[in-house]
């Protein structure tokens, strides 16, 4: 029934109804990329940005939520084509893009680096340096890389975009995840991602997680924000400021914290205002 109404959401919002009108419904787009999202299996809409949704629309009851799943570049194309569209996980940007509008922080990822076996892992800090010196490795041309349709990676697309060609770019249902598990049977060398991607491995299919690392990578050494997106359009900008008002209760609501902790283990990185002790034990 969940499935049948997604795609019914979908129609709405792919109507020219929907894309053009004024109304006052928040559209938000959502996709299966675990843990950020999670569609069916033991951890279903328990994911880091389900639960951020979800804390947002319980501190705004009195907006309409519709809730639609997208591909990811699909959520991509519809926010460039300025359709009425949120996407609650993505990076923080100081200033808007041509893409989106962002709201504050909503929370902090450690740095982006490279997921790859262990054995290689130490094969390539010996080579790259420690932490791993990225542009190095790619430009070395040696090791295969695999990314995720649609996916985006902030400060290090100009660095990578040389590369892109030559890399495997995996598409569908949860990519990332995928990805990894085309890591340790060899198919691929190594991927960028953050560290709750193994996380997520660890706790839902363990023995594909065996023998995988995350190796922090020398061009991010700084800790990554979390916002929520909108549109780059008058709607986008309304509803960031709504969203906006209530943040402050989002970080505070109790299940968004377990959420947090839970996908971090418990290593959860402080928001800025919080004391400077590096990681919560």
């Amino acid at each position: 029934m969940q499935h049948i109404v997604l795609l019914l959401l979908f129609a709405l919002l792919s109507s020219p109804v929907i894309a053009t009108s004024p109304g006052t419904a928040l559209n938000w787009a959502i996709n299966t990329a675990p843990p950020f999202h999670i569609v069916g299996g033991v951890f279903d809409q328990k994911g880091l940005c389900d639960q951020l949704l979800s804390s947002i629309q319980k501190q705004l009851p009195n907006s309409g939520h519709r809730v639609v799943l997208m591909p990811q570049p699909r959520i991509h194309q519809a926010l460039n084509n300025k359709q009425q569209l949120c996407f609650p996980c993505m990076i923080h940007r100081s200033q808007p893009t041509h893409t989106a509008v962002f709201s504050t922080p909503t929370h902090w990822y450690r740095p982006t680096g490279i997921i790859t076996r262990q054995a290689l892992a130490q094969h390539l800090t010996e080579q790259f340096g420690s932490p791993l010196h990225l542009q190095s490795l790619l430009k070395s041309e040696t090791f295969k890389l695999g990314l995720a349709a649609g996916r985006k990676y902030a400060e290090l697309e100009p660095l990578l975009e040389p590369y892109r060609q030559n890399a495997l770019v995996r598409s569908g249902d949860d990519s990332p995840v995928a990805l990894l598990k085309m890591i340790q049977s060899g198919r691929i060398d190594f991927t960028l991602d953050y560290d709750i991607i193994l996380t997520y491995l660890n706790k839902t299919e363990p023995n594909q997680a065996k023998g995988l690392v995350y190796v922090p990578i020398s061009e991010l050494a700084s800790p990554i924000a979390g916002a929520v997106g909108c549109s780059n359009s008058d709607w986008g900008r309304r509803q960031i400021e709504l969203i906006n008002s209530v943040l402050p209760k989002v970080q505070a609501d109790p299940d968004f914290k377990q959420s947090l902790e839970l996908w971090f283990d418990t290593r959860v990185l402080p928001m800025p205002s919080e004391p400077k002790a590096q990681l919560k034990q």
